[in-house]
């Protein structure tokens, strides 16, 4: 379902012109869902420009949210941390946990500091614990990121097609690509960061 937020953006480019409000209407009605890969929608070599993205994340609220997320991981990462040291352990790299669209995680790092995190999170009782911070802080930036990409694919295929059924095609071939976003945490002795697409520029 489109956000309230791309709700909002397709009213103020009906307003502008760039959408018809039965285009407008079509798009918030279709939402995330694609077309059949074989279909001519997706046969667009087109992809949502980082411009479009960085426009998009740029949005006050959309912004708001992402410093927002920012400043949570910062305190999440100082939780883990303090948790390694309470353990007598501390990170030598990287460690990432990375979700992506279907659900899936993945944790990268070495093999001593991927130990260390999972004896710490398996060890933890907090409330709410390590491992559930984490996966709510995916699962917010996920949503947030979906809705920066819906607005990027919202503007640019308004701004490139100059049909109303061009711009439904366009919208639908973009949003096809999103199936491979993916979120990822990251955590150092030191640093810490959660990217995603239209996160660089939200942060900003």
């Amino acid at each position: 379902m489109i956000s309230s937020v791309n709700n909002t953006l397709l009213s103020y480019l009906a307003s502008q012109g760039l959408l018809s409000a039965s285009t407008a209407a079509t798009i918030a009605s279709a939402g995330t869902t694609t077309t059949d890969s074989t279909s001519s929608s997706s046969s667009s070599d087109e992809t949502i420009s980082q411009s479009s993205l960085d426009r998009a994340a740029g949005m006050f609220k959309t912004a708001t949210i992402a410093r927002n997320l920012d400043t949570a991981q910062v305190a999440l990462a100082a939780d883990l941390r303090a948790a390694l040291n309470q353990a007598l352990a501390k990170l030598e790299g990287n460690v990432q946990f990375s979700v992506n669209a279907k659900g899936e995680v993945t944790v990268e790092g070495s093999d001593k500091d991927k130990a260390a995190v999972q004896a710490v999170l398996k060890a933890d009782t907090s409330d709410p614990s390590l491992a559930s911070r984490i996966a709510t802080q995916a699962s917010d930036a996920m949503q947030l990121s979906s809705q920066i990409q819906q607005s990027a694919a919202i503007s640019q295929a308004a701004k490139s097609s100059t049909t109303p059924d061009g711009v439904i095609s366009l919208y639908q071939s973009l949003m096809q690509q999103t199936a491979s976003t993916s979120v990822v945490f990251s955590v150092s002795a030191t640093t810490s960061t959660l990217t995603y697409p239209g996160s660089l520029k939200a942060k900003a």
